[in-house]
């Protein structure tokens, strides 16, 4: 699975869903979340992120009903630092932190992409942190596309991970500042996911 490839986009966030609550399905019932597992990752690119939190829910609630499976029969592992990823992130990124240091004008984004091409030892896959003045998803289809793109995302890049940043912006605008920002959310990672990449500033 670590070789293949998936559709440029479009990289939207998927409708009615809150990606910037901690638990993003928790007012799922389990059967339709169980069996929109098959159909997130049916699409290419497939959804990994809301399969994979999808899963971690129905774990929670101890109704799994056999939805691990599906990501067998779809030949794509679950998201394996998902969970630690989210935690580390919002250990950073506190309430108060988002309310009081955010200095100047607010315009630019942070964004987490996932990316695969990796071995199993890595988890099979890592995450590309970057900031940009545009929505995320554009930016992402922008890396797929290979426009101003970090290497490997225009052949490995799968997807936008929301949970991980869509709660973060915005943040300021400047480039110093959304840089600053970038390089919090890029050592925030770091330690509980095997491959980040992304530039960080000192």
């Amino acid at each position: 699975m670590n070789h293949r490839t998936f559709a440029p986009g479009p990289y939207e966030k998927f409708p009615g869903i809150n990606f910037a609550h901690p638990k993003p399905l928790r007012n799922w019932p389990d059967r339709p979340l169980a069996a929109a597992i098959g159909g997130w990752l049916s699409c290419d690119p497939p959804l990994l992120e809301l399969a994979t939190l999808a899963l971690e829910e129905l774990r929670l609630r101890g109704a799994d009903l056999n939805a691990g499976m599906k990501f067998v029969e779809a030949d794509l592992e679950p998201i394996p630092w998902l969970s630690e990823a989210r935690n580390a992130v919002r250990q950073t990124f506190t309430d108060e932190v988002l309310s009081t240091q955010k200095e100047g004008k607010l315009g630019a984004n942070v964004y987490v992409m996932l990316r695969g091409g990796y071995t199993a030892d890595n988890g099979w896959y890592g995450a590309y942190v970057g900031s940009t003045g545009k929505k995320p998803g554009r930016r992402c289809v922008e890396h797929r596309k290979g426009i101003r793109s970090a290497r490997g995302l225009p052949k490995y890049g799968i997807e936008p991970l929301w949970s991980l940043f869509d709660f973060i912006n915005p943040v300021p605008k400047a480039r110093a500042g959304r840089e600053e920002w970038e390089t919090r959310l890029h050592e925030a990672l770091a330690p509980v996911v095997p491959k980040v990449t992304g530039d960080v500033a000192f």
